[in-house]
């Protein structure tokens, strides 16, 4: 009875654990990831808009688009790497979909043995990268980022943000 009574109330406990946020499918609310993310946006709105505009960001090979391209993945994966650190209990549901979307089309994107494993931040990050690489894939396929490829490519990549954004900021303390 004992043992039976302890293995009730161990299972109760874990059920608790998991209802109230303790296995959650993100990790406890980061200020770096929302700061991040937000400035992140602001740095891609700024590169579309100025590339659209026809500016020297257009081309490919411009300081401006070598310094974007280098900052972006730089930053996503410090962030990718903090948010394995803090990795919620409970995986992304939707990560077995992240192999065949990092393999979508001409580009493909090289997940880490792991991505099964991803909580849904990692996912978003991961998603978020996917949507670089397309739109640097566009911008290095001829050397230009025409204003089409612009706002095709970076409203894609915009709205990913916003997602990621979202998503990290879900278990955001109110205030």
């Amino acid at each position: 009875m004992f043992v039976l009574s302890r293995v009730f109330t161990g299972t109760l406990l874990c059920a608790s654990l998991l209802l109230t946020g303790c296995g959650s499918l993100v990790s406890i609310y980061d200020a770096t990831f929302d700061q991040s993310l937000n400035k992140f946006s602001e740095d891609t709105a700024k590169f579309v808009a100025a590339a659209s505009a026809g500016s020297s960001e257009r081309s490919y090979t411009s300081k401006e688009a070598v310094a974007y391209y280098a900052s972006a993945y730089n930053l996503l994966d410090r962030l990718s790497e903090r948010a394995r650190l803090s990795r919620g209990l409970v995986a992304c549901p939707t990560n077995a979909t992240l192999k065949d979307f990092s393999e979508t089309g001409p580009i493909k994107v090289s997940l880490p043995e792991e991505y099964l494993k991803f909580d849904c931040r990692e996912y978003q990050l991961a998603a978020v990268r996917i949507y670089v690489a397309q739109l640097e894939y566009a911008h290095k396929n001829d050397g230009i980022l025409n204003r089409s490829e612009a706002k095709a490519a970076g409203g894609v990549l915009q709205t990913s943000i916003l997602g990621s954004i979202q998503t990290f900021i879900v278990n955001k303390p109110a205030t």
